[in-house]
């Protein structure tokens, strides 16, 4: 499937994972062993290979986390490797298609079902030049020590789409699941790379504090102040 012109359904299978935020054009590797999952996978292998990835609310009372409530954005995501394993479970490697808004869940037997209309991420001209922004602070973080790797850099700098962009920076290197999702609700280029550069700008002071305090060279001496 091309990822740039494919038709969206307003209907898709979901699995409602805590922990977990898959963004557009992200790989994400699952293990499929529940039975519910496992039916849904062999419905969508025979069909359109499209399922949704949905975020569980954490902070749910006791008597609520049976029902496995979801944050109000997912993503859409296509089935490009599924594997069956001997003892049954399946792995599965999907790929995130597009963010989705749901409108309501009408099936949760044998398997969740969304109602979804897909979101667009909109770009102003305010978005021009935070990339080169977050890669100062990407070049930055590596100087650091930090988690960006050449690798990293490697698979980022050639994407010419800046939304691409950003989504993958945002999959690869934030951990905090909370604020993971947060900017996969932010429909504004603009807002979400701004979240990006606040993030790694944070970070970078955090590790340049730590080395000033080991006796390392300072940020500033590096050229990236």
């Amino acid at each position: 499937m091309d990822l740039e012109n494919f038709e969206l359904p307003n209907r898709m299978p979901a699995m409602t994972l805590r922990g977990v935020v898959l963004f557009p054009k992200a790989m994400m590797p699952l293990r499929i062993f529940e039975e519910r999952y496992k039916s849904m996978l062999l419905d969508r292998l025979n069909e359109d290979r499209i399922f949704a990835i949905v975020g569980e609310r954490e902070n749910v009372s006791k008597e609520e986390e049976h029902l496995e409530l979801p944050f109000g954005v997912a993503t859409a995501g296509l089935i490009r490797v599924s594997k069956e394993n001997p003892d049954g479970t399946s792995f599965v490697l999907i790929q995130g298609l597009s963010r989705v808004r749901i409108i309501s869940i009408p099936q949760e037997i044998p398997y969740r079902i969304l109602e979804v209309e897909p979101i667009e991420t909109i770009v102003e001209k305010s978005s021009f030049g935070l990339r080169e922004e977050i890669i100062i602070q990407l070049e930055r973080n590596q100087h650091l020590g930090g988690e960006v790797t050449q690798e990293m850099f490697d698979f980022l700098n050639p994407l010419d789409d800046d939304v691409t962009f950003v989504d993958l920076a945002v999959y690869t290197l934030c951990k905090h699941t909370l604020r993971k999702q947060a900017m996969l609700e932010v429909q504004n280029l603009t807002k979400r790379a701004s979240m990006l550069l606040d993030d790694l700008t944070r970070e970078n002071d955090r590790l340049d504090l730590i080395k000033q305090a080991l006796g390392g060279k300072q940020d500033g001496e590096l050229g990236y102040n």
